[in-house]
């Protein structure tokens, strides 16, 4: 059975976390995102990985902690929307026995599903009933983005996080099998990573992360949260842009918020901008559009569970939900403008 904490952030954690602490993003580096562990009671890594294409709209993720009895809890979880089909959704967790690592490398097996770094691709196999995943990321920039430029110091007790974005938009190739047929696919996907030591859950109600790519593969990534009381402002949001060869051309913090339109989301129930505008960098002086299109896949962090686990994550989280969707992004800014498509996705734990 789950280790109802541990659920609570697999779910989460398909997302990047930002900090309110004014440091600047920056190109990242294979070292920020490889296999690491701390000793503290609220260390957590996760990677999420996505992949696209007409037929697919998948979001996985793997993770280790130490939430819940004991250490190195670790686990998997995705979503599956194939055309036309319902969303699968599945999590697996395992414990320290059916865990192992690289030091210093990009690495971790969990039970039967393995990510690795060889031969300049990232790789995945993820072992789900129902569902095998086979797929091999190839980058096409020289680097990703740091997006909270590496580790921030949330508190004096030495909390941090730290969030990076290593892939977005890359070549993906891979196998997908489904009750034992294997179909061969390509597509495009991307990596989130977060590495954390303190308990996340405990300032923020909403997350979200955009990706989109533009007409010559300039890359627009925003992403943060919305927080507790203990946020100031309330909130903490970031935005970079990187070229197509993946030099840093454009990065800011959010100052202000403004909603344009919003919608009542049917899934889950919140009503969500579909519009809004964010203001960034000297004193405002640039501002980012977001415009969220067509919903992609949608779903409860409450579903497919047992009752006993449904009480203890709602503890937590009032209305778990994750929701993806279309969106398209428009930076006007003095040092660069332009508009990209791709993928928002929220993570909403509490209106």
């Amino acid at each position: 059975m789950l280790r109802p904490l541990f659920l609570c952030m697999l779910f989460l954690c398909q997302t990047v976390l930002h900090a309110q602490v004014e440091q600047k993003a920056r190109l990242s580096q294979s070292a920020d995102f490889r296999t690491q562990i701390h000793k503290e009671e609220g260390y957590l890594q996760a990677w999420n990985f996505s992949f696209q294409n007409d037929s697919y709209k998948i979001f996985g993720t793997f993770l280790v902690s130490n939430f819940g009895p004991g250490s190195k809890n670790n686990g998997i979880s995705v979503l599956i929307k194939r055309k036309d089909d319902p969303i699968y959704y599945s999590t697996k967790e395992m414990d320290e026995k059916d865990f192992q690592m690289k030091p210093g490398q990009f690495f971790q097996q969990s039970g039967e599903s393995w990510m690795d770094y060889k031969n300049g691709k990232y790789s995945i196999h993820m072992v789900f009933p129902e569902w095998v995943l086979d797929f091999d990321y190839s980058p096409t920039q020289k680097a990703g983005v740091a997006i909270s430029g590496g580790k921030l110091m949330l508190t004096e007790e030495g909390k941090f996080i730290q969030a990076d974005i290593p892939l977005s938009f890359a070549k993906v190739n891979g196998t997908i099998t489904k009750d034992g047929i294997s179909e061969n696919v390509q597509g495009l996907g991307g990596m989130e990573h977060l590495i954390t030591n303190y308990e996340v859950y405990k300032y923020s109600k909403k997350w979200d992360i955009i990706r989109t790519i533009t007409k010559d593969g300039t890359r627009i990534l925003s992403g943060g949260f919305s927080g507790t009381d203990r946020i100031p402002g309330g909130f903490f949001r970031k935005v970079a842009v990187l070229s197509k060869d993946g030099e840093l051309i454009l990065e800011g913090t959010v100052s202000k918020v403004e909603v344009l339109a919003e919608e009542l989301e049917p899934i889950s129930g919140y009503v969500l901008p579909s519009k809004e505008r964010l203001y960034f960098g000297e004193d405002g002086s640039c501002y980012l559009d977001i415009h969220r299109k067509k919903i992609l896949a949608a779903m409860s962090a409450l579903e497919n569970i047992s009752s006993f686990l449904r009480f203890f994550i709602q503890l937590f989280f009032a209305k778990p939900y994750q929701i993806h969707a279309d969106v398209q992004l428009t930076v006007k800014c003095d040092t660069w403008s332009g508009t990209g498509n791709g993928f928002h996705s929220y993570y909403l734990i509490n209106k």
